[in-house]
């Protein structure tokens, strides 16, 4: 009964548990282990730590902790799961007692979204300092190099006028650049509350594509025909779906078939949008924290636009999700909440 007891209390745990014996073999895990990883675990039982097939970062720090033979250790790693998701676990040991065989256990939690919304915090604050700090100079700038153009153009040489044009041109023109950047500092640090109302994605989707219907990209549209309404803030998502396409746009500029996808459907109960390109897809390395601000690949711009749709997002309650097709090309997913209401777009 104690431990039919014990296991029930082990497999509601939401952290995750591994119990060793003394020569490094898995005894046991409990549910949380396995959905935190990912993983079965089939197999594990008949193999030495060292001899496990995945999870070498996991691997490494038990090893480690066998190794150093502290009675209680606290590490935290940064591994790959076996669905190719990249997780950051706080794990946290203790030595179990000669009595009861010897051993480790070991317990864990993913702390992926905790570090991430620490990260998200952090970068808001330093987005809104770095806003207000720019701001205040940029427009003082602007009109000290117009004002030099225009006293000074008719009062010199044709050679030196022309290098004064172009030399406010090029103050005016960097200024503008950094009211933009300025603006993006601004959006990610005081992105409003969403109003909430009803929405039709598909008629957003359309209305935002209009925009860019003189884009050299051929442009699929694949929307479902009975999709119900979504609960959102309309500028907002509009938002999301210009920045979404802004970067698929970047991706495929260069190519000869520039193409461009998105669809729409009803599953699991949410709307799910999907924008595919053909462009380079993902790096790896941006791959794992395309979310964060200044995790880019672009020349120009702030990075700060996946930030951004990431923060829309999470607001609407809703998942969004990165990755690279089959063939190439980057694959954005997002799943919004539904309105709740029987009406359905005809």
């Amino acid at each position: 009964a104690a431990r039919a007891y014990l296991e029930s209390v082990l497999n509601n745990l939401s952290g995750g548990v591994l119990a060793f014996d003394e020569n490094g073999h898995l005894r046991a895990a409990n549910q949380g282990a396995l959905a935190i990883l990912r993983d079965e675990l089939a197999g594990f039982e008949a193999l030495a730590i060292e001899a496990w097939p995945r999870f070498a970062e996991l691997r490494e720090a038990l090893q480690a902790a066998f190794e150093s033979r502290a009675p209680e250790w606290q590490s935290q790693v940064e591994m790959t799961n076996a669905s190719g998701v990249t997780q950051t676990l706080l794990l946290r040991g203790s030595r179990l007692p000669a009595a009861s065989g010897g051993g480790l256990v070991v317990v864990f939690d993913d702390i992926t979204q905790l570090i991430a919304a620490q990260r998200t915090a952090a970068w808001a604050e330093v987005a809104q300092r770095l806003a207000h700090e720019i701001k205040n100079p940029l427009t003082p700038i602007q009109l000290s190099a117009e004002r030099l153009q225009h006293k000074l153009a008719d009062k010199l040489a044709p050679t030196d006028a022309a290098m004064l044009g172009r030399a406010t041109d090029t103050i005016v023109n960097q200024v503008e650049a950094l009211k933009v950047m300025v603006n993006d500092f601004r959006d990610y640090a005081r992105l409003p509350a969403p109003q909430f109302a009803p929405l039709n994605l598909n008629a957003l989707v359309r209305e935002v594509l209009e925009l860019y219907s003189a884009y050299k990209a051929h442009i699929e549209l694949d929307l479902a025909a009975d999709m119900p309404p979504v609960l959102g803030d309309a500028k907002q998502l509009r938002q999301v779906i210009h920045n979404l396409m802004r970067n698929a746009e970047d991706a495929s500029s260069e190519l000869p078939d520039a193409r461009i996808r998105l669809t729409t459907c009803y599953a699991g109960g949410a709307a799910e949008l999907e924008l595919r390109d053909n462009g380079a897809g993902f790096a790896p390395a941006i791959l794992a924290r395309a979310f964060e601000p200044y995790v880019t690949t672009k020349s120009r711009g702030t990075g700060l636009g996946l930030a951004i749709v990431k923060k829309i997002i999470d607001e609407h309650h809703g998942d969004i999700a990165l990755a690279n097709g089959a063939t190439g090309g980057a694959i954005v997913r997002i799943r919004l909440p539904l309105a709740g209401l029987e009406t359905k777009e005809s």
